[in-house]
Order: C-alpha cells, then structure tokens, then sequence
C-alpha cells in the first residue's frame, strides 16, 4: 500500500501514472500505424476505385434528386483523378474532389428555397444530417448553403447562388493512404496514351441521369472534349465502364 505525506503528493503520483499511461498508448497507436502497409499496385487501385464509387454514388443520387437532368462537370472537377493529400495518414495519401453544377435555368419552376428543400430532402434519403445557412437573405446576393459530413463521400456541399443564376455540388472525400500519381496513372491508363493523347479529353463533361460512376479512363476511350475545350454534344453515354487491368 502506497502512504503519502500529503494531498500533493498524491496528486504528483496520479499525474506521473497519467502520463505513463499517455506515452503507453501513444507507443501502441504509433507501433499500429508503423505495422499498417501503404497499399500499391492492385490493391491501391481496388480501394481507390472503391472510395470513388462510394462517393460518387452517393452524389449521384443527391443530385438527381435535386434535377434530374444534365449537370455540368468543370475541368478538374470530375472527382475519379485523385489528388494529393497528407491529413491523417502516415505516408502519402490521396483524396477525390467533385464537382457538378447547373444553371437556374434548367430548374423550371423552382426558386431557391424549394432547391433548398430539394437538397435537404436528397441529404437526407442517402442517410445524411444536412445543416442549411442562408447568407445575405434580404439582399441582392443572397446566397444558400447545404452542408454535410460523411465517413466516406467526406464533406458534401449543396450551394445555391439565384444572383449569379447557378447550383453548384461539391465533395471533398477524406484522405487515404497511397501514392496519388500511382493511382491517377492507372485511372487514366497514362501508360497507354501518346504525347497528343490528352487525358481531360477523355473525362465527361457532364452528368446526367443515365451515368454511372467510372473510375478506368483508357487510352482510346470516348472523347467528351473537343480540342477548343467545348463539350462534345452529342455526349457520348457510357452505362457499362471499361474495367481496369488492375485490382484483379
């Protein structure tokens, strides 16, 4: 049995047996991240194309809820070409960022607030917990906000701009771990393409009720962009995705 002189002598052997108790687990959680491999190759390829598709999925359905016709897909934004990132892993990790919108325009009869309602309705359906803001409400720039977060889409933002005539969708998916270049050279089949071969080119332009999320972009596939960067209309439609020489 432990006898102490004092109150404070009790309360420096509590706070010495926290803080070993701290470096202990600090030295578990370190020696299970060190023992947890960086995936590569086949495997990088598999749970890349599995985060995508998860999010992906998920966006789909929102934003059809929202309108279900043609959205537009920014250069850059269509989500499967990974980026980099570090937060929360140990080593070099990747991350997915999509980007849709569409014109007010196209939403016939509805105003802000019953896109709003859409959205919150969309969030809600594929088991999200939307939070809503409205910025300058009363102005000529008023502007709303659906926000949500999820363990695999990651961060999912509805905005509403009536002023500048536009809805835009976005996610942001977390980081995980592995080598973005690795796993965008094999999205894009960078190892079959030629010098004019350029791969923006080869990302469509727009989403729409009969996509489906593709993650294998290859060296010879349809062409959605013209080489003046205007949308190939026709699009083509592509409802049965290539598969990948990889994560067999």
């Amino acid at each position: 049995m432990t006898v102490f002189d004092s109150d404070s002598d009790r309360g420096k052997t509590m706070m010495r047996s926290v803080w070993v108790a701290v470096a202990a687990g600090l030295v578990l959680m370190m020696t299970g991240c060190a023992a947890q491999p960086v995936p590569e190759g086949d495997e990088l390829y598999r749970e890349g194309e599995k985060h995508y598709v998860a999010m992906a999925s998920t966006m789909h359905d929102i934003i059809m809820d929202i309108h279900a016709g043609d959205w537009e897909i920014p250069f850059g934004g269509h989500g499967a070409v990974p980026g980099d990132c570090d937060e929360g892993v140990a080593d070099d990790g990747y991350s997915f960022h999509y980007r849709r919108t569409v014109d007010m325009v196209d939403l016939v009869d509805m105003d802000p607030q019953t896109i709003s309602d859409r959205a919150v309705a969309a969030f809600t359906k594929v088991g999200l917990e939307p939070v809503t803001s409205i910025y300058g409400e009363g102005g000529d720039r008023p502007q709303w906000n659906i926000i949500a977060e999820d363990d695999t889409a990651g961060s999912i933002f509805v905005e509403i701009h009536p002023a500048e005539g536009w809805v835009g969708a976005s996610a942001d998916s977390p980081c995980y771990p592995g080598d973005s270049d690795d796993l965008g050279w094999m999205v894009t089949d960078d190892g079959n393409r030629s010098n004019d071969d350029v791969v923006w080119q080869t990302l469509p332009a727009f989403e729409g009720v009969d996509s489906v999320p593709q993650f294998y972009f290859p060296a010879g596939g349809p062409v959605y962009f013209n080489e003046d960067e205007s949308p190939v209309i026709p699009q083509p439609v592509v409802t049965d995705p290539p598969k990948a020489p990889y994560g067999s």
